[in-house]
């Protein structure tokens, strides 16, 4: 049997202010259907509990535009908040080849996940798969650990049929577990560029105000860390950096965008000081872009950060990036490139962050930064994971319908926008 669109099923842990839009966008290509299964509704009624007693719900629309369903756990009941041990049996009856061309799922991490690779393998249903894990990242584990990892994985990823790479490290970390290069498409990891650039251009004054409000005069520097306030985000190393580099360039000052378990101690440190950081605390996703629009800097020190979308969101929004060697998002051709469009410094070198920042002070060099980071990030948008998934669909359609059997017109791989 044949069918006039590619059905795409997702299977997702929750809403999130990054994916609610590419489901959006895969939605609106006329030769694609798509079906999100949520596992949970984390985000719409609750914040991120790493986020703090501030947290709350995200403020922009993450469901709108597309075809979803909560599903119901074992008890009968939907999850409010994400689970590694959620077991949602709907996905039984959902999961068939009657429904879908093929499923996409981000990794093993929890019972759902395992069930769905279980029920595409038993059903032959194409599974898609992409995580953001680098050899950086895996270095968090213990050594037994990554000794079974070093067994298990090469099983394990391969039970998928395509990977979805979302940088340098990603490639090489599927590489590395032995997944081939014909089972890997290049994408991104989806951020919204349009909705920044969109409410920044669209409340210039309010941009200016903030800016104002976080500044000395109209000499400061103003360098951002937006994240949650956990250790392997690293806040303090931002901290002690900004302090030095303030020390030598009194134009320089850092704000704190977040919150989490480190806030109180970060307070007592900011106490400290004479305002070279400013925590800002716990700001929705509606009114984030209008910060990012009002700083000049980005900084993420974290010591591990597979490949933080913050950056991205930052670049997008014209801010010149500083980042960590321990993050997974920079290299030749990914989201942040040493000298070209940020800086990349070794985590855990505050004289080094401190460096960078100082070398930022210069307006030439920050200026050319920014712009390149618009470019960079224009190569790593939102469409460009749709090209992504049309292509990986493509594949398996050609894959499926050989061509003296193929009825249906094959997808084309162009976005509709």
């Amino acid at each position: 049997m044949t069918h006039s669109k590619f059905r795409l099923g997702v299977v997702f842990t929750h809403p999130t202010q990054h994916h609610g839009p590419l489901w959006r966008k895969l939605s609106e290509q006329p030769e694609l259907s798509i079906r999100v299964l949520y596992l949970s509704n984390e985000n719409q009624t609750t914040g991120d509990s790493l986020l703090g007693n501030n947290a709350q719900a995200w403020d922009v629309d993450l469901t709108s535009g597309y075809d979803y369903e909560y599903l119901k756990d074992l008890s009968g009941k939907v999850p409010t908040q994400r689970r590694k041990n959620v077991i949602s049996p709907g996905l039984i009856n959902q999961l068939t080849r009657d429904n879908f061309d093929g499923i996409f799922m981000q990794s093993f991490v929890n019972y759902s996940y395992r069930l769905t690779a279980l029920l595409c393998k038993l059903r032959g249903i194409p599974l898609i798969m992409q995580n953001d894990a680098t050899i950086m990242s895996d270095m968090r584990y213990s050594r037994s650990r990554r000794i079974v990892m070093s067994f298990m994985y090469p099983w394990m990823l391969n039970l998928a049929d395509y990977w979805l790479s979302c940088g340098d490290h990603n490639e090489i970390h599927l590489r590395h577990y032995g997944v081939p290069d014909e089972k890997i498409i290049r994408g991104c990891h989806p951020v919204d560029g349009d909705r920044f650039v969109q409410t920044i251009a669209q409340h210039p004054e309010e941009v200016q105000r903030i800016r104002k409000e976080l500044s000395w005069d109209e000499n400061t520097i103003l360098y951002a860390f937006c994240a949650k306030y956990i250790e392997r985000k690293n806040p303090f190393e931002f901290i002690e950096a900004i302090a030095k580099a303030h020390h030598k360039d009194p134009r320089v000052r850092g704000i704190m965008l977040g919150g989490g378990t480190l806030e109180h101690a970060i307070n007592e440190r900011l106490a400290t000081m004479n305002g070279e950081v400013l925590n800002v605390g716990f700001v929705n996703q509606s009114k984030l872009p209008l910060y990012y629009g009002a700083v000049d800097v980005f900084v993420c020190p974290s010591w591990i950060d597979p490949h933080p979308l913050v950056v991205s969101e930052a670049m997008a929004s014209g801010c010149a990036p500083i980042l960590s060697d321990r993050c997974g998002n920079w290299g030749y051709s990914d989201t942040v490139r040493h000298r070209y469009n940020g800086l990349v410094y070794p985590c855990g070198n505050v004289d080094a962050l401190a460096a960078a920042m100082l070398e930022m002070t210069d307006s030439e060099t920050r200026r050319m930064y920014q712009e390149r980071s618009k470019e960079v990030f224009s190569e790593q948008d939102l469409y460009a994971e749709v090209r992504a998934f049309l292509e990986v669909a493509k594949r398996i359609q050609q894959k499926q319908q050989p061509a003296s059997k193929r009825t249906t017109k094959p997808l084309s791989g162009a976005v509709s926008t």
